[in-house]
Formats: structure tokens, sequence, C-alpha cells
């Protein structure tokens, strides 16, 4: 998945403001989808990938609160 298609996910997802961000430097290779407020960016997932941070989002949406 490109970061494109994982942008237009997050937004399918969560509305106008689902978002994407891939890291890099010490934390390189974490890839994390939630979405941001125009301030703060809330993650709903995160992993290697970014299909694993989705995996991770739907896994973090059926833990109790």
């Amino acid at each position: 998945m490109t970061e494109a298609e994982a942008l237009q996910e997050a937004r399918r997802r969560w509305g106008e403001h689902g978002y994407v961000r891939g890291e890099t430097g010490a934390v390189s290779g974490r890839f994390s989808v939630g979405f941001c407020d125009g301030v703060l960016f809330f993650v709903k997932g995160y992993g290697a990938t970014w299909e694993e941070a989705f995996a991770n989002a739907d896994r973090n949406a059926r833990k109790p609160a």
C-alpha cells in the first residue's frame, strides 16, 4: 500500500480528517494511521507497514474502553 492509498483508506474510515504518517529517524519503519483535528494527530493504529497499522487500528477498535 502506498502513502496515497493509506490516506484514502484513512479518509474512508474516519472521514475528511483521516490522516496517516510514516515515521523517519529513530522510529523509521513505523506507520501511524488515525485522524487529525487540525492540530493534534490521534493515532488509531501503528505498525511496520500501512497494512499492519490498519490491522492494529481494527484490533484497538474492538477493545473495551
